[in-house]
């Protein structure tokens, strides 16, 4: 079995693909500007180097946000390109879970990804591996970063990643003191990798989506939806 996996909700846009025992190819480069550009050449590039075509993928796996509003539209656009085209599964994958399992079964530490969404805020949620396997404690938000570490538990050991816990590392810190935990720095970007290995599981399990109907998950409006929220809805006036 073998799984595309494309990860364009930052700013690390990344491709790779695995089969059950590994992972065969996997290109990731950070601070990309443009992932219309990169994301097909980069596609091919795999495919060439592993001397594999994309009928042979079994699913392609896409990271569904939240995140860039851009980058998911091009990844997951160019998802459902690939599924249709070669007719296989597609299946959808949250980005703060991607984010996590580069923790894996971390069991006596809860983790909270950060993942900067401009604004003040960040893209955020709390797991905890529990028995080998992922569960989310608090689900997925966007909010100021203070609102989200105000409802955690100062007490307990917390191990922050992403861009968002670095940018707002002081506060952090101010509130947890030694139990808030920062990863490495390796671990503060999504992966592909992980992306089709979630998707590989999920495969196996047949828990697909449908072509048709998957979308980014965004969390919040993109600014041109607020603008015309603000210049089209109107407050009834006073009598």
């Amino acid at each position: 079995m073998m799984v595309l996996g494309i990860e364009t909700a930052t700013m690390a846009g990344s491709v790779s693909l695995v089969n059950e025992h590994e992972i065969l190819a996997e290109s990731l480069v950070n601070n990309v500007t443009g992932h219309a550009e990169r994301l097909l050449k980069e596609i091919d590039q795999i495919l060439i180097d592993t001397n594999k075509s994309t009928e042979e993928c079994d699913a392609v796996a896409v990271s569904l946000g939240p995140g860039s509003f851009t980058g998911l539209r091009i990844g997951v656009s160019t998802a459902k390109a690939f599924a249709y085209a070669i007719q296989k599964p597609i299946i959808g994958i949250s980005t703060l879970e991607t984010l996590s399992c580069n923790l894996s079964c971390v069991s006596h530490r809860f983790i909270c990804p950060m993942i900067d969404a401009k604004k003040k805020e960040v893209f955020t949620a709390l797991y905890k591996w529990v028995d080998g396997k992922l569960d989310m404690i608090i689900p997925e938000k966007t909010v100021p970063p203070l609102y989200m570490i105000d409802q955690l538990d100062h007490s307990q050991e917390t191990i922050f990643l992403g861009n968002g816990s670095q940018l707002y590392a002081t506060t952090i810190q101010t509130k947890f003191g030694h139990k808030g935990i920062f990863a490495p720095f390796y671990h503060n970007l999504p992966k592909a990798s992980i992306v089709a290995g979630l998707g590989l599981s999920r495969f196996m399990e047949k828990k697909y989506d449908a072509v048709e109907t998957l979308v980014p998950k965004y969390l919040r409006l993109s600014d041109a939806e607020i603008n015309y929220t603000k210049n089209h809805i109107k407050c009834p006036p006073h009598h």
